[in-house]
């Protein structure tokens, strides 16, 4: 029986675990915090079931996140979402998350209706694949793109890729992502029942054939000559077959002795920008709205849902759960003073979106976080550019999480790279 040890109890770090432990691994997880889920986690209160931000899962059961939790016994179904809306012009317009919805938006005039179908029928196709180096503001400036189309750009950019400068956003990793789900028919969807089922059930799977430490941090990893032999933790050597990092490659290579990494390795993990931003939850005293889609602003370009209309179990009975997120740059967040003129944008968009909640309001919850995923996808950084699951030069080894590199954008990463590490260590896929 090998013997791995995962560095963090983050949602992907215990993805892996599990997928291990079905290999037959004995699993030691070390989590330096006293909670597992990390940047994933949920907190409940009043009755409440909160995420940490929105965790949508694009592509529902086409998703990676589907198929490791079907591989490990604990098949989840998802639940698409309804007619999503934006906030634009002074009243809510159907935001069209799906070729069928464009006719029925007032986001577009007629002309740009068949425009835009024209221009998702090429996605489609994958003509605009290649556009990695490419922004997404240079190409809507090349096509002459503007109106209501630019705005469903924009807010497709910011809600997908979690980037809303379109200067940065790369044009090409956009539109991989927008035809796959023209391909799969599948957009973002949730979780039936939340995510703490989730949890729980990964954190059961690993604790059955290994265990999970809280409250200890991994000072670094143990090498003998090139290969990782284990960890040290809690003042003591941890030894193991292999060793996986489940933390953002920007923190994970302080684990290594530099004179073991490749020259410039470190500083290109160093160097990558993050995604941030700012969101809100409220907890609200009764049935406000029924809407089960996406809610969109144009100003600021922020987006979120009633979690509670997709999950019922995530409120009270007759009460209900808002959450919005406004993504935005880390200079922004790391400046209290604009990271409180953010939080106050959000909340006026809320009350522009949903008008006469504020009076309904039990509590919320406003935060400001510097890093929202591992890595923004933005042209300097499209995956071809991002450290692979496996460390140069290194055996014994592996990064898993949001920051490295593997498809999509956002959580999707973090998936997808749970299935590029199982691969990379056991030579299998599922």
């Amino acid at each position: 029986m090998a013997k791995t040890i995962i560095v963090g109890a983050g949602i992907n770090g215990l993805l892996l675990g599990a997928l291990l432990v079905r290999e037959g691994d004995e699993v030691l997880v070390f989590e330096k915090s006293r909670r597992t889920g990390g940047r994933a986690f949920l907190l409940e209160k009043d009755g409440f079931v909160v995420d940490y931000g929105i965790h949508l899962t694009r592509f529902g059961p086409q998703s990676a996140l589907a198929a490791i939790l079907k591989s490990v016994g604990h098949e989840v179904r998802f639940r698409k979402l309804g007619v999503s809306y934006v906030h634009d012009g002074g009243k809510m317009k159907i935001f069209p998350t799906s070729p069928g919805g464009i006719f029925k938006s007032e986001l577009f005039s007629i002309g740009e209706k068949l425009r835009i179908l024209r221009l998702l029928v090429a996605i489609k196709r994958g003509k605009y694949d290649d556009l990695m180096d490419v922004s997404l503001g240079e190409w809507m400036r090349e096509h002459g793109v503007d109106g209501g189309i630019r705005t469903y750009f924009e807010l497709v950019s910011a809600s997908v890729m979690v980037c809303p400068f379109v200067e940065k956003a790369s044009a090409g990793e956009l539109f991989r992502n927008l035809r796959k789900v023209l391909v799969t028919g599948h957009s973002a969807e949730y979780p039936v029942g939340g995510w703490e089922p989730i949890h729980r059930a990964l954190v059961d799977i690993i604790s059955a054939h290994g265990s999970i430490v809280t409250g200890t941090k991994v000072e670094s990893l143990v090498f003998s000559g090139n290969r990782a032999g284990g960890v040290k933790a809690g003042g003591r050597i941890h030894r193991a077959d292999r060793v996986v990092i489940n933390a953002p490659v920007q923190q994970a290579v302080s684990l290594i002795p530099a004179k073991l990494l490749a020259p410039g390795y470190a500083a290109l993990c160093k160097q990558l920008v993050p995604t941030s931003g700012v969101f809100v939850d409220a907890a609200i005293d009764s049935t406000v709205s029924p809407l089960d889609g996406l809610i969109y602003t144009t100003k600021p370009a922020a987006y979120g849902c009633i979690t509670s209309n997709l999950s019922p179990g995530l409120a009270p009975e007759g009460k209900q759960l808002l959450t919005m997120f406004y993504p935005t740059s880390r200079e922004d967040i790391r400046n209290r003073t604009i990271a409180a003129k953010r939080k106050k944008e959000l909340w006026a968009a809320v009350l522009r979106c949903l008008p006469g909640i504020e009076k309904h309001l039990l509590w919320k919850r406003e935060c400001a976080l510097d890093m929202i995923d591992g890595v923004q996808v933005n042209v300097d950084q499209t995956g071809d550019k991002r450290p692979g699951v496996r460390v140069p030069g290194l055996e014994g080894v592996f990064l898993v999480g949001d920051s490295v590199s593997a498809p999509g954008a956002g959580g999707d990463v973090g998936n997808e790279s749970v299935l590029a590490a199982f691969r990379a260590i056991t030579g299998k896929s599922l």
